[in-house]
């Protein structure tokens, strides 16, 4: 039997992910997010919910343009410490491990610890109710090599972190690839 439950569940598991914005002046901020994802592959469109009473949603507001940036393990307590601090505040780059670099096509800088990093110029804005949803197109896809075996992401030298109900998890073991339940010819 099924329970009706007040609050917020979505699906889980989500990426954590670190996303920079910018205004126009140059002036940065990174926050820690999971409501991230991919709503088209090609192009890539990646969507990102942000609080609408958040320094970030000001920022953004104002360039329309962000960075997505994949971390990997060794760098979660960096990004838990980003997620408990507002930029208004404080510099989240300076209170972290955190290196923020140029981008190639957008002011907000990419990561430069991140194993991946995808530049974005926003498309569309869908105004929700607490949170804003920016639809950006990608404009550049920086993969380090570590993690890139030539023809996709390698997962378990990536080591992404994931977050569900209030906890951060990791990946763990493959169960299959897509297309295995298909006899190989």
């Amino acid at each position: 039997m099924k329970k009706i439950v007040a609050g917020v569940i979505g699906l889980l598991p989500l990426p954590l992910t670190l996303i920079t914005v910018a205004n126009k002046e140059n002036v940065s901020n990174v926050f820690t997010a999971s409501w991230v994802g991919v709503l088209c592959p090609d192009p890539l469109y990646i969507g990102v919910g942000i609080d609408a009473k958040s320094y970030s949603h000001e920022l953004i507001e104002d360039n329309s343009e962000f960075t997505v940036n994949v971390i990997q393990e060794e760098f979660l307590r960096d990004a838990d410490h980003i997620g408990q601090l507002s930029g208004r505040d404080v510099d989240k780059f300076e209170e972290s491990r955190i290196t923020p670099q140029p981008a190639k096509e957008v002011k907000a800088p990419i990561i430069l610890e991140a194993a991946i990093s995808i530049e974005c110029k926003v498309q569309e804005v869908l105004r929700l109710g607490t949170h804003d949803f920016y639809v950006g197109r990608a404009l550049a896809t920086h993969v380090d090599e570590s993690v890139w075996d030539g023809e996709k992401i390698n997962v378990e030298v990536l080591r992404p972190v994931m977050y569900a109900a209030d906890s951060y998890w990791s990946i763990g073991r493959k169960l299959g690839r897509v297309g295995y339940v298909v006899p190989e010819t």
